[in-house]
């Protein structure tokens, strides 16, 4: 985490690939320890971006719902709408193989699945592949859990009641035009109801609500234009503009909210989570008897640390992993 607090810039195209050079000496030499971590491939449907890591947590640190089965984390990658994969290319390919041991070794059966990215795809198909890898492993429950080949591993059966979702940068945005776009939203509800399926929190960390704030535009050119569409469109389907379209009864069904956010992110995400979201979000579920905490900042951090750190062992940049835990603990049930 030293190296990363020396960095000056905030931008995020600029200390991208300076933070994950920071942390890959490290995390290949925890390889050994990071893999002993059982991870199994499932594919949930039928192209070629549609499938999906399972990371099962050891016999011994399993945790448990209240009707005695595994609840279940899926972690949303983000990558400017156009580039991520589960499976990063070397050098960088213990990134996320880290970070989903990290949170099975604390429990949790971990799923990070891929998604379809531009320009293969537009708005919302990113979304619908999101919704169409939590129905999955929620209809292939004894099946996921079943997969698990290590002794140590727990095999205990997954609660699809019981399913969290940390998503990151345009994961978050993915994650929630899922959640908000009413087509999406009423999708996702009618066969959820099919496979026992309840997402009960969302954990967004540096999530985009909005493409123009503070002089930032991302309406004329790049990935965010061929995604969500021309400037009138991006209006309409930003996730800001989302929230504030709900009504009392769509907020009364949504998943419980954490803001996460690093302490070194650009002043645009500052403003909207810290400054915009932070307020009209407490705002709409004061209405319906809902709190929201304030939004957590993670010290130290930039945009790209936070995911890059875990299984390295610097506690510092590990805390924030460790309170999310303990928010989504307090919800077990």
């Amino acid at each position: 985490m030293d190296v990363i607090k020396e960095f000056q810039d905030t931008t995020i195209e600029k200390i991208n690939m300076p933070t994950l050079a920071a942390f890959i000496p490290v995390l290949n030499e925890k390889k050994a320890e990071i893999d002993k971590i059982e991870r199994k491939e499932f594919q949930y449907g039928q192209r070629n971006r549609h499938y999906l890591d399972v990371y099962y947590p050891p016999t011994t640190c399993a945790l448990s719902t209240s009707n005695g089965k595994l609840p279940v984390l899926f972690f949303i990658y983000g990558g400017g709408y156009n580039t991520g994969s589960r499976r990063l290319p070397e050098p960088y390919e213990m990134g996320y193989r880290a970070l989903g041991s990290s949170f099975a070794a604390r429990g949790f059966l971990t799923v990070i699945p891929d998604y379809r990215l531009v320009p293969e795809v537009r708005f919302p198909s990113a979304s619908e592949d999101l919704r169409d890898a939590l129905l999955w492993v929620a209809g292939h429950a004894a099946e996921v859990a079943g997969e698990a080949k290590e002794p140590e591993s727990a095999r205990t059966e997954l609660d699809p009641g019981c399913v969290f979702m940390l998503a990151h940068s345009a994961g978050a945005a993915h994650t929630l035009v899922l959640h908000l776009y009413p087509p999406l939203r009423a999708s996702l509800a009618e066969k959820a109801a099919e496979v026992g399926l309840r997402v009960r929190g969302l954990v967004l960390n540096g999530s985009p609500w909005y493409f123009s704030v503070r002089g930032e535009k991302f309406t004329t050119t790049g990935p965010v234009k061929f995604y969500f569409g021309g400037e009138a469109q991006q209006k309409e389907r930003e996730p800001g503009a989302l929230w504030a379209a709900l009504g009392e009864e769509d907020v009364r069904g949504l998943p419980e909210v954490f803001l996460l956010q690093a302490e070194r992110e650009p002043d645009w995400l500052k403003v909207e989570t810290k400054e915009i979201m932070n307020k009209e979000i407490r705002e709409k579920l004061g209405v319906v008897g809902r709190e929201l905490e304030e939004t957590y900042i993670a010290a130290g951090h930039n945009h790209v640390s936070m995911n890059w750190v875990l299984g390295t062992g610097d506690a510092e940049g590990e805390k924030w992993r460790d309170d999310v835990i303990e928010w989504i603990k307090a919800r077990l049930v």
